[in-house]
């Protein structure tokens, strides 16, 4: 092949990659991936169904679609029959799959994927959500499908079976993974942020809103010791996924018994944000919630 032909093909190669590349213009339509964290009851779900109703709102149903990844089995059907929740219109709107494996989650990323790039192809100003429920019920799925493929048990099993052995010879504790913490996590952890790094990219290839809920919990650090304090910790590997994300807004309720009567008051804390400063608000429905957007921004 000649130099020119070469040169030819080289910078039709070129051509073609530039091609693929966004333009300021093409992101003037805003897409938003938003981590909701917060313990159990907090709204996170809440919010999640109630984004995707109020983006619908002055559309037609068949403008809206709702996809979400269900991996912990908590509250989407109860929430999903409120009519001041989710409007009749809208609920064949959403698909919802149960997944109880790492596969399971992939197979249905891809699926969800395709049905927001059909949906974007007949509606381009459509209202597109997908919701993953929850990060930390994922990661638990990633570690027992790593342990029962190399040691043949859930994680959980694992444990206990390195913890007969440490007793047995003598020992305290033995890690869990004999082949090496390494090696097993860095399996793990690649099976975990597979499906965000696919949602994200796609979230901004073919416009839709991605939204993935993080459970939190409460421990003691340096538990029985002059120095133990209480700290609040996400479930997952945030460390991982919060980069993802544009937004992360913490989710709080607090309940107190006033008069006799039990008082619950629900709050909405903005960590972090592309759209606005870090705000709290009290009672945030989506009407408050986004004007208080506007006024951060």
């Amino acid at each position: 092949m000649s130099a020119s032909r070469k040169k030819k093909k080289g910078t039709a190669r070129y051509d073609d990659l530039l091609a693929g590349c966004e333009r300021g213009s093409d992101m003037q339509k805003r897409v938003r991936s938003i981590k909701a964290r917060g313990f159990s009851g907090s709204g996170k779900t809440h919010f999640g169904l109630t984004y995707f109703a109020h983006m619908a709102e002055d559309k037609d149903p068949a403008e809206s679609l709702m996809c979400i990844i269900d991996c912990d089995f908590e509250g989407q059907r109860e929430l999903i029959t409120r009519d001041n929740i989710c409007p009749p219109s809208l609920r064949p709107r959403i698909l919802r799959k149960v997944c109880t494996s790492p596969e399971e989650v992939n197979d249905y990323a891809r699926a969800f994927i395709h049905a927001m790039r059909e949906h974007a192809e007949q509606y381009p100003d459509g209202n597109r959500v997908i919701l993953m429920e929850n990060e930390g019920a994922f990661y638990l799925q990633c570690r027992d499908k790593y342990s029962l493929d190399v040691h043949g048990m859930t994680e959980g099993e694992l444990l206990l079976d390195r913890q007969r052995e440490a007793v047995a010879s003598g020992k305290k504790t033995l890690p869990t993974y004999e082949e090496g913490q390494m090696h097993a996590y860095k399996v793990i952890n690649k099976m975990f942020s597979d499906p965000f790094y696919r949602l994200k990219l796609a979230c901004n290839d073919i416009g839709f809103d991605f939204i993935s809920t993080v459970l939190l919990r409460e421990y003691t650090e340096n538990y029985g010791t002059p120095q133990a304090k209480k700290e609040v910790k996400a479930q997952g590997r945030p460390d991982l996924t919060d980069p993802l994300f544009d937004w992360i807004v913490d989710f709080e309720v607090r309940q107190r018994t006033k008069g006799g009567n039990l008082d619950t008051q629900h709050l909405a804390v903005v960590r972090k944000s592309r759209e606005c400063k870090p705000f709290r608000l009290q009672d945030p429905s989506q009407e408050r919630f986004w004007k208080a957007v506007e006024r951060q921004g």
